[in-house]
């Protein structure tokens, strides 16, 4: 019995020493292949290799006893410990593996670039900036002329109103609609090419002339440009002030020359040499103010043929830069076209071009009459005489002055003291000017 007993434990510790046996082999051929199992773990620390399970035959127990377990068993249990262990290592994997961030996309950031003011500005300014100048240039081009819009130190103007043309005149005349502020916007009414001088202004070339623009302050104090289709710049207060200033209308005090002056000789004299004629003219008026002067005049040969002149002072001599202006039909704005600085006042308030084809140099039938009435002796007697179908005027050689009108298709001769009580005397019958047919004192 004691003889049983001990080869039944001595079975018992060769199978726990045949299990230690195998576990060792298992372990020294999992060392053996550490360098091609070997895995990098995400934290940069070698994971542990994954055993191989396979059993070479060297390492199968070349002897069996009996009752000894078989070889099914002990890789059965060999097999459950690896399972163990891989659990095990899984899990431990699982704790030393960092959780993925959430990812949270980032608000864009600004794109920082040099964009055009008119970019940066706001934009709804701009657009009603340019609306403005469309709209203002569109009824310049339909009714400015008839309208007599002219361009006033810079600023759109209407001459027969004597007011500024506003965003509320645009409205009113169906140009613009309703919405802007009537203080916010200036109207110009200049040469795009002094525009164009500016420093870092764009203009157009179809608007390089006599064109709208329009104008508004930015918030800085600046000053924004735009004509009817484009952006044109923008520009300092200053800047916009010595536009405006090249327009200046105002040249001191403007005045009738009296033709004992000295100035009002040599201002015929310069007319003189333009026409290119040494003879004396029969000068209707000259007015000036410090910088032009208007000259209407006649030769002393025809004195229905009357002309109108515009003078420059320029260092004292004077220029003709405007000439033969009783063809013009609408002077106001032909002038102020051609010379936007050019005080309008000193224009006559009669138009010569609607007269010039009603003037006559003499009438037969007053001159019988003057005969008969022993106002004139002889046709030699006159010295200057002018007029149309309804009123004449006779000046005699010994400078006594006549207004002659006709009443009922009989003629009535008025003896008057001077030119300007002949001009006031058929103003106050007709309500017209007709200083043109009027010889100066």
């Amino acid at each position: 019995m004691k003889h049983k007993k001990g080869a039944f434990l001595c079975l018992w510790v060769y199978i726990f020493a045949l299990f230690c046996g195998g576990c060792a082999i298992l372990e020294q051929n999992d060392t053996q292949h550490v360098n091609s199992m070997t895995t990098i773990s995400d934290d940069g620390k070698p994971e542990d290799p994954i055993p191989d399970v396979s059993v070479s035959e060297e390492q199968k127990p070349q002897t069996e006893m009996v009752g000894a377990p078989s070889q099914e068993q002990v890789s059965s249990v060999v097999l459950d410990v690896y399972t163990e262990k891989t659990e095990l290592k899984k899990k431990k994997q699982q704790k030393k593996e960092p959780s993925k961030p959430i990812f949270v996309p980032e608000s864009p950031q600004p794109i920082i670039e040099n964009r055009p003011f008119w970019q940066s500005e706001n934009n709804k300014q701009y657009q009603n900036l340019k609306a403005v100048a469309a709209a203002a240039q569109s009824a310049y081009d339909d009714i400015g002329s008839q309208a007599g819009w002219i361009s006033k130190n810079g600023k759109l103007y209407s001459y027969y109103t004597q007011s500024y043309i506003t965003t509320d005149a645009l409205v009113s005349s169906g140009y613009l609609e309703e919405g802007l502020c009537d203080t916010d916007y200036e109207i110009l009414l200049v040469n795009g090419r002094d525009v164009a001088q500016i420093l870092g202004v764009e203009v157009p070339s179809e608007y390089l002339k006599f064109s709208v623009f329009a104008s508004c302050k930015a918030e800085d104090g600046q000053v924004l440009l735009a004509c009817a289709t484009d952006k044109i710049g923008r520009i300092t207060s200053v800047n916009y002030l010595g536009l405006l200033t090249q327009y200046n209308q105002a040249h001191g005090q403007i005045g009738r020359l009296s033709s004992s002056s000295a100035e009002y000789s040599r201002i015929l004299n310069f007319v003189g040499l333009y026409e290119g004629k040494l003879e004396d003219f029969f000068v209707r008026e000259i007015k000036k103010d410090n910088v032009y002067a208007v000259v209407t005049f006649s030769t002393r040969k025809n004195t229905a043929n009357v002309k109108q002149h515009i003078l420059r002072n320029d260092n004292d001599f004077w220029e003709v830069v405007y000439t033969d202006l009783q063809n013009i039909y609408n002077p106001i704005t032909s002038v102020n076209r051609a010379l936007p600085d050019f005080n309008l006042d000193l224009l006559p308030s009669y138009q010569l071009s609607a007269w010039k084809n009603s003037l006559y140099q003499k009438n037969d039938a007053l001159l019988n009459i003057w005969l008969q009435r022993r106002i004139i002796k002889d046709p030699s007697d006159i010295y200057y005489q002018c007029g149309t179908s309804q009123y004449f005027y006779m000046v005699r050689n010994d400078k006594a002055r006549f207004v002659c009108h006709l009443v009922n298709g009989a003629w009535q001769i008025v003896n008057i003291d001077s030119d300007y009580a002949a001009r006031n005397f058929i103003s106050a019958r007709t309500g017209e000017d007709y200083g043109f047919m009027i010889l100066d004192d």
